[in-house]
């Protein structure tokens, strides 16, 4: 080989020659064209990577744009106009009748409210007793106050979950309790506190039977069965100044042994507490586009189909005018951003398409690619081909105002929308969306336009999407490109030693070459002067 006689003819001048860097020249000379070969290929498989990972950003944006189109729901925003926002609270749902109304309203729905006396820290002299409370035509609920203070008595009414609230409020001059109902005149309610009526004897001998009992009591019944008849006798009784009982004829009062039946008259009586009514329970009261009604409560959703009404005040003047409308910015805002997610998704592609591409790191990275290509046609499809939920108008994207120009870019015509919203809203919801909420991505029926393009990205989209199955493929390749750069090194390094082993025996032989040469020399000089001084 030519470069092997310049070794030679360069040793030739004897030593001096560095042989290590001869053999790394010679070593780079070989490996460098092949090493920038495949570091090439590494940094456009790495810019493939990159250009995958945008693909897959733009898609999403395309995906989270439909995404907005997708289901009945997203369509359906009612807009509330209402005159009187201060009296009337107004709440809409999807489903909210549209139309004009004019409300008024005359009267609230209220709550009952009752209250005590000033009481002390006691009732009925400590005593328990009870509470018979019934809300509107409810049975009557039997409440027993075990603890017969203020605090007691409203806890036990609160504990019972009748629906009544009682507070014990301290006025200063005495503590009062206050119950109130639910609004509405349903809830109305009546309480009722009753205490034992109890008889104690106080004297019973031959002459004298003196029975006490509650000062409200209004009568007695005495009776005792005789010892010999068996029969039982009644025993007439009347109640004294001092509110105490005695027979009306004393000669019918029996031995003190004898047995008696006592029984007040009635075992039990009410007494005054609940007794200072400052509120009653009323309904609300409402006029709707000229018609009366009234309700029990200040919310009113039964009215107005998807529509509920929180009376705040009465209304003022002529009443309240409210206006339920369909909301159509927020779709055409959903519309435009699709519009707008399509266009750097177009952006994205001729950025990776575009061998001349300036851009770092995935400029022109998928030039040549189908991938591109093949996005674009289906994503163009779902734009132009029909729905697979097409109403008998509205059958596809187009015939809401999205269309192609000519030069590939998606475009909104506002009008065209405005009208189909307009004349045939429902359809355009069946089109885009096939009527159906919450739709699977994995379900296979129809899903209309938008629903379907949500199940189309995310199939490409998913870990076993052509996307994800092109990137692990790619990185197989680094992984092979990186591979065949560990070989190139160990074959290099044993090339190196070659040479260096190679050159070092050359480099012997030359020494050694150079050795006799000087010995010769001298031995000719050495024989030339004897010559030439003999």
């Amino acid at each position: 080989m030519a470069t092997s006689s310049n070794i030679v003819s360069t040793l030739g001048a004897g030593s001096g020659v560095d042989i290590k860097a001869l053999a790394e020249n010679l070593v780079s000379a070989e490996k460098t064209p092949r090493k920038e070969r495949l570091d090439a290929k590494i940094n456009q498989s790495e810019a493939r990577i990159s250009g995958f990972s945008a693909v897959k950003y733009a898609l999403g944006e395309v995906k989270a744009a439909f995404e907005k189109l997708n289901d009945p729901s997203d369509f359906a925003a009612i807009q509330v106009s209402n005159s009187q926002p201060t009296a009337i609270k107004v709440t809409s749902s999807e489903s909210a009748d549209l139309g004009n109304y004019d409300i008024s309203v005359s009267q609230l729905a209220q709550r009952q409210r009752v209250t005590t006396s000033p009481l002390g820290s006691s009732i009925n002299g400590g005593k328990p007793f009870r509470l018979a409370l019934q809300v509107g035509t409810g049975n009557p609920v039997s409440i027993d106050v075990k603890d017969a203070t203020p605090a007691g008595v409203a806890s036990a009414i609160n504990n019972a979950k009748t629906g009544i609230t009682a507070q014990a409020i301290n006025t200063g001059s005495g503590t009062q309790i206050v119950l109130s109902g639910q609004p509405g005149l349903s809830n109305a309610f009546n309480i009722t506190a009753y205490r034992d009526n109890t008889a104690h004897v106080v004297e019973h001998n031959n002459a004298s039977l003196i029975i006490s009992a509650d000062p409200l009591t209004t009568g007695m019944a005495v009776s005792y069965q005789d010892p010999i008849s068996s029969a039982t006798v009644d025993v007439a009784m009347e109640q004294d100044a001092n509110a105490n009982w005695q027979p009306v004829d004393a000669s019918s009062i029996p031995a003190e042994d004898t047995q008696l039946t006592i029984a007040p008259n009635p075992a039990e009586f009410t007494f005054a507490l609940f007794n200072a009514p400052f509120q009653d329970a009323e309904d609300a009261q409402l006029n709707i586009n000229g018609i009366e009604v009234s309700r029990g409560s200040n919310r009113v959703d039964d009215l107005i189909k998807g529509v509920t009404l929180d009376l705040l005040t009465p209304t003022t003047g002529t009443g309240a005018q409210m206006v339920l409308s369909r909301e159509t910015t927020g779709i055409k805002s959903n519309l435009q951003a699709l519009v707008t997610a399509y266009k750097e998704l177009e952006d994205t592609f001729k950025i990776l398409g575009d061998k001349g591409s300036e851009v770092e790191k995935f400029g022109g990275a998928l030039a040549g690619d189908s991938l591109l290509q093949s996005i674009r046609n289906q994503l163009r499809k779902l734009v132009t081909e029909p729905s697979s939920t097409p109403g008998s108008t509205i059958k596809a994207a187009r015939d809401v105002g999205l269309s192609f120009d000519r030069y590939g870019v998606l475009q909104l015509d506002e009008s065209r929308l405005d009208l189909a919203l307009q004349d045939h809203f429902d359809e355009v919801v069946q089109m885009f969306t096939a009527d159906i909420n919450n739709k699977s991505v994995f379900s296979k029926i129809d899903a209309g336009t938008a629903g379907d393009a949500v199940k189309r990205l995310d199939g490409m989209l998913r870990s076993t999407g052509i996307i994800e199955q092109k990137t692990r493929m790619t990185n197989q390749q680094i992984t092979r490109y990186k591979d065949e750069l560990l070989a190139l090194d160990e074959r290099m390094s044993r090339l190196m030693d070659r040479y260096l082993q190679q050159f070092s025996v050359m480099e012997n032989i030359v020494g050694n070459s150079n050795s006799t040469r000087e010995g010769l020399k001298s031995r000719f000089e050495g024989m030339m002067s004897m010559y030439t001084n003999g």
